[in-house]
């Protein structure tokens, strides 16, 4: 920055990159799969209850993004950068905060299980996205450029497919007793503990890798006024159409990773397969980043991340109204519903840096913070709605959570089933949708 001589855009910068949705993820992936399981199955909270947590929670997650992102944007940069010095603070409260939040106590008293339960996630949200935000933003800084900026978006989708695959592989097998199909609540603990130290190392090594390289705004001629910044964001037509389709995937489509467990502990009865389950839900995706690079030279980013939900809401549907005995062909559905998001979730970040450039084109004010913050506020919100759409349906559906696995009422486990395909396809056509009709960012192919 400055007259200060920059390392040019490299491989260095990619890995580093990848290594800090590695990292959030260590955190993320783990509190997003397994918190519900643990406060419902293991402390015994009541699902209705947990939904009115867990809204509550992600409203005031929401709320964090863009305080911190206009706080971000008001920063001046220090000597490693403007968004790199809020990482290093922030990562270690993650750290505790993640551990605090699965201590296992079933005895306490049940008011006591409430506000451990709201209470630390809502310190471990502002941890969170004290690094995350930051994090998103630096994307923006790092290159101006198209491509390069789509292979950030491409290590970034690595870093969090490799952060899943304990989730989806190995964990499983540790939180659920294979005689009893129940989860094992004191676990919980040493699982977030060690992830959590794994993702402390990925953020120091995301500070030493990568380098911004874009001068940012100083607003010192630019006054920070959020409710602005927001105007703008509303008035931004790509912008609300990543953000609709985020929403949509998140509250709706991603539940599918929550859901599951269900299906397997109460319809087919059987969690040793939800190993198998969620590997075969995510190779699709880990598919998609390995071909999106050459299908960029004869496809645009828009055709790439709207088209291919059709396919999701498709076997989404044939999920939901085809009664499977066979959890194999079940998740094989899934699997293919989960590829037509593939491309989407790769180029996502990609998308988000073009409508912030789209934005100042039309403004004349450079806010990546304030911007991405305002995506990220809508993003938290729909992971909240969206684990209050599980707990509330699982409600809905019958299921007791003082009775184990094996013991639900008759009608409840079909009830679920059905319940955990059809979230999906309702987000998959919201997501086709607003891609199509908003995002209007003529974006030329890699190739020209």
């Amino acid at each position: 920055m400055g007259n200060k001589e920059v390392r040019p855009f490299g491989m260095r910068d990619k890995i580093g990159y990848g290594l800090g949705d590695f990292g959030c993820n260590m955190s993320f992936a783990f509190i997003n799969n397994y918190l519900m399981v643990f406060y419902v199955t293991c402390m015994g909270i009541k699902a209705k209850h947990f939904a009115i947590i867990i809204l509550l929670a992600k409203i005031f997650d929401a709320i964090n993004d863009p305080i911190i992102g206009g706080i971000c944007d008001a920063s001046k940069p220090g000597k490693d950068g403007k968004f790199k010095p809020w990482i290093k603070w922030a990562s270690l409260p993650l750290l505790v905060s993640s551990i605090l939040m699965f201590i296992y106590a079933p005895n306490a008293p049940y008011a006591l299980k409430i506000a451990m339960c709201l209470g630390l996630y809502c310190v471990w949200s502002v941890a969170y996205t004290s690094v995350n935000v930051p994090y998103g933003s630096m994307q923006s800084v790092i290159t101006t450029q198209s491509d390069e900026r789509s292979s950030l978006s491409t290590w970034r989708s690595v870093g969090a497919m490799l952060a899943q695959i304990p989730v989806m592989v190995l964990l499983p097998k540790l939180v659920y007793d294979s005689k009893t199909s129940n989860p094992r609540g004191n676990v919980f603990i040493y699982i977030v503990g060690v992830m959590g130290l794994i993702g402390f190392v990925s953020f120091i090594l995301l500070r030493k890798l990568t380098t911004e390289r874009v001068e940012p705004t100083v607003n010192n001629v630019q006054k920070f006024n959020y409710f602005k910044t927001l105007a703008s964001f509303f008035k931004n037509k790509p912008m609300m159409g990543v953000t609709i389709s985020s929403v949509a995937y998140l509250a709706l489509m991603m539940t599918v990773t929550n859901s599951m467990q269900y299906v397997f502990m109460c319809y087919f009865k059987n969690t040793k397969i939800i190993p198998i389950a969620t590997v075969i839900a995510g190779l699709p995706i880990g598919l998609g980043i390995v071909i999106t690079k050459p299908l960029l030279k004869k496809f645009t980013k828009k055709q790439l991340c709207t088209y291919p939900f059709a396919i999701s809401a498709v076997a989404a549907g044939i999920a939901t109204f085809v009664r499977f005995d066979n959890p194999y062909v079940w998740i094989a559905f899934i699997g293919v519903s989960m590829f037509g998001t593939c491309f989407y979730l790769t180029l996502m970040w990609a998308l988000v840096a073009d409508c912030i450039d789209y934005q100042e084109e039309k403004t004349g004010r450079r806010e990546e913070g304030s911007i991405y913050a305002t995506y990220s506020l809508f993003r938290k919100i729909a992971q909240g709605v969206g684990a209050s759409i599980i707990a509330l349906s699982l409600d809905l559906t019958g299921y007791s959570e003082k009775l184990d696995a094996l013991s639900q009422a008759e009608g409840v486990p079909e009830k679920i089933y059905t319940m955990t395909g059809a979230l999906p396809l309702i987000g998959a056509l919201i997501c086709l949708f607003s891609m199509h009709f908003l995002y209007n960012i003529k974006d030329k192919k890699s190739e020209e």
